[in-house]
């Protein structure tokens, strides 16, 4: 640990390289950031003790899904099954175009 000259040496040679002026606003600098970090650690402690804010909430029960009569999802997954099929030919028209444009 540096004692009382060494100190003074490495003030000295610290003033001769950045300055009085630099050294100043550098200790200003060091001073204004350790008193921010201590403002900011003392009202994240005050924030840390204030009881949780309470939030009313209403309780909703949940309603049971409507029933559907059997014959509405027979012709719903008729009807799906008809537009997949629709669809299957219309990328494989897509496709037989492609090809005949790209001579593949």
């Amino acid at each position: 640990m540096p004692g009382g000259w060494e100190w003074l040496i490495i003030l000295a040679i610290a003033l001769l390289l950045f300055g009085g002026s630099r050294l100043a606003g550098l200790g200003k600098g060091v001073g204004r950031s350790i008193r921010e970090f201590k403002e900011e650690v003392k009202t994240d402690e005050v924030e840390a003790k204030k009881d949780p804010e309470v939030v009313d909430a209403e309780i909703v029960q949940q309603q049971p899904a409507p029933r559907q009569d059997p014959a509405q999802i027979d012709n719903r997954s008729l009807d799906l099954e008809a537009r997949e099929r629709e669809l299957a030919a219309r990328e494989e028209e897509l496709r037989r175009q492609r090809e005949a444009e790209t001579g593949i």
